[in-house]
């Protein structure tokens, strides 16, 4: 069977927060109603560079997805590199848990400082990456990944092939939210043939339950 493999660069986000436009505000002040031009509030993240943040904090949070609750893997590794690089200390850093949905506004609110959960390096989440607004910095690549379908052997063929006729007429892909494998299946099929799931668990379960016949 020849699968249908689309080559996807998987990087090491750093976090690099987008500078922000200031805003100014009039205000009145007591002396007549005379205005002033006085700068907005400041925001909310910090503006120390990232590397300067860690320094004082003496540890490096990484966002990681299924390796953080098992306390060990492959990314946890990464992890532990990049600590060792900056302290001097593989064991200063934090684990926090991050969602295929929400990862980028983790990492763009500072409640992480990179991201290890197998994100695709794109120019657009280098400009403008959709959920944020912000672009965001890569690494170079640690692991080139791609993309296969898996399912019933019948509609897996009907999706390498991009048939949607006949028999393939009730093929049903499930992809998970908000990743690149989810933009590429949106570019080949209409919305009717692609159900969507937040998480690599809720996509299996959807192609157990008949959800879906492909994945």
């Amino acid at each position: 069977t020849c699968f249908l493999c689309v080559a996807l660069l998987v990087s090491l986000p750093v976090l690099l927060i987008a500078s922000k436009n200031k805003e100014e505000a009039y205000t009145r002040i007591d002396s007549g109603d005379v205005l002033s031009m006085q700068p907005s509030s400041s925001p909310s993240h910090d503006p120390l560079p990232t590397l300067e943040i860690l320094q004082n904090r003496g540890r490096v949070r990484c966002g990681l997805n299924d390796d953080v609750q098992a306390g060990e893997g492959f990314r946890i590794d990464l992890c532990r590199a990049v600590a060792a690089v900056i302290f001097g200390d593989p064991q200063s850093f934090v684990g926090v848990l991050v969602t295929g949905s929400t990862r980028f506004e983790q990492l763009n609110d500072r409640a992480v400082d990179l991201l290890l959960s197998g994100d695709t390096h794109t120019i657009e989440r280098e400009v403008n990456e959709r959920t944020t607004g912000a672009g965001f910095t890569f690494s170079s690549p640690y692991y080139y990944d791609g993309m296969a379908y898996f399912g019933n052997e019948t509609f897996v063929r009907c999706a390498e092939e991009g048939k949607r006729y006949n028999n393939c007429s009730h093929l049903r892909i499930c992809a998970k939210e908000k990743t690149t494998s989810l933009d590429y299946v949106q570019s080949h099929f209409p919305p009717d043939f692609i159900k969507v799931g937040s998480t690599n668990q809720e996509r299996t379960e959807m192609l157990f339950n008949g959800t879906c016949n492909v994945i």
